[in-house]
Order: structure tokens, then sequence, then C-alpha cells
């Protein structure tokens, strides 16, 4: 994990979300047969590849929020960046533990290069990261979704319909 001066949005109240009530029902965009989405906990990169610094050249996925109680919640605010070799996918939080709160940004997984455009890439990546840590951090649905970026409402609740059930 590395530290950041970068602010992701936290909407801090309702109606700067996006609506979330009623919306399409929406298939992901198949997994192309050159994406390989690898865990990094689990896969580590290779040393040289490894990502040195703040990330650059960020696409904005999603943000999402749990809520379990007002002393126990995750805000969780995704992106993905080109690498020479293929993609990196980060996760960009407060870290709320330690004064003064801190931005921090956690390398969470990794593909090689790909013919895939953004939207799949960040689909394919947040399903991977997502089902790994339901799997091995008993992570629960998502409460809310917090803000868009190249996934919209739809794609996410898609995601999470193919993660939860």
């Amino acid at each position: 994990m590395k530290h950041t001066k970068h602010t992701s949005f936290i909407p801090m109240t309702p109606d700067v979300r996006p609506k979330q009530r009623l919306n399409e029902v929406v298939g992901l965009p198949d997994k192309p047969d050159d994406l390989n989405v690898l865990i990094e906990w689990k896969d580590p990169i290779k040393s040289k590849h490894y990502p040195k610094g703040t990330p650059r050249k960020l696409t904005f996925v999603c943000s999402v929020e749990w809520a379990w109680s007002p002393m126990n919640n995750r805000i969780a605010n995704y992106y993905i960046n080109p690498k020479p070799w293929g993609w990196a996918f980060w996760d960009n939080f407060v870290n709320d533990h330690d004064v003064p709160w801190t931005w921090w940004w956690n390398f969470m997984a990794y593909s090689g290069k790909t013919e895939a455009d953004e939207r799949t890439i960040a689909a394919h990546m947040l399903m991977a990261s997502w089902k790994d840590e339901a799997e091995h951090e008993c992570l629960d649905h998502y409460h809310w979704i917090n803000n868009t970026g190249c996934l919209s409402v739809e794609d996410v609740q898609a995601i999470a319909r193919e993660v939860w059930g």
C-alpha cells in the first residue's frame, strides 16, 4: 500500500450518489481469452513490474460502500491503470485508523496486455477481486454504489450478481 495526497470523491448525502433503485438489468462483456486477471496477494507480480509510487494515468472504475455499523464501514474507490506490461487494478481508500486520516493506494490485481477495452478490463478485474475477497475474507455484498466511472450502476450490479448471487 502506498500513501497518496489524492482524494477520491466520497458523496456525503444520498442525493449525490447515482440512482440505484430501478435500473436495467444488463449482462457483462464476455471475458476475452487474452485477459488473465491475477490477484496480487495470491500471484505476486514480478518485482521488476511491481508498481513504484502512486499510480498515474488512472481510469476511475467505481466507488462502493459497506456500512455495517456507525463504527465499522468500508469505502472502496477502484481504478485501473495501463502499464507497459499490462493493467493494474487499485483501491484508493482512507486510512481512518491513524490520525490524521490519510489516503492510501492498495494494489489489488493485475493482468498482462489485452486487446479488450477499459470497461471490459475493469469489469473482470473488479469481479475477480470481489470473488477473491468474498472467498478469502468473507466480504459480503456492498450496501450502495457511491460513484460511477467507466462502469455504470447497472454494470456494478451485474458484477455483484455474479459474485454474491
